[in-house]
């Protein structure tokens, strides 16, 4: 499976699969951190792409056994997250 990430939407979209394969091959901590960080927010479009890109970003640093179109796509979408 690949995954396209050309829009924010595509971001938004993309975090549900991540989150599930975080959970589901043992890394049940960094699923619920990104659960929780992007949950906690944000009433605002703004703060919550932030917090997806927080979030993105931890699980890139502290993940280090994700699957090539994992990290392929976590690294699209905080380009793009990263242009506003």
């Amino acid at each position: 499976m690949s995954f396209i990430i050309r829009t924010k939407s595509d971001v938004l979209k993309f975090a549900l699969p991540l989150y599930d394969y975080l959970s589901q091959h043992g890394h049940t901590a960094e699923a619920n951190a990104m659960a929780n960080l992007v949950d906690s927010c944000y009433p605002q479009d703004t703060q919550a792409f932030d917090a997806y890109q927080r979030a993105f970003q931890q699980i890139l640093e502290t993940v280090h056994d994700l699957p090539s179109q994992y990290l392929l796509a976590l690294d699209d979408a905080l380009r793009i997250l990263q242009s506003k």
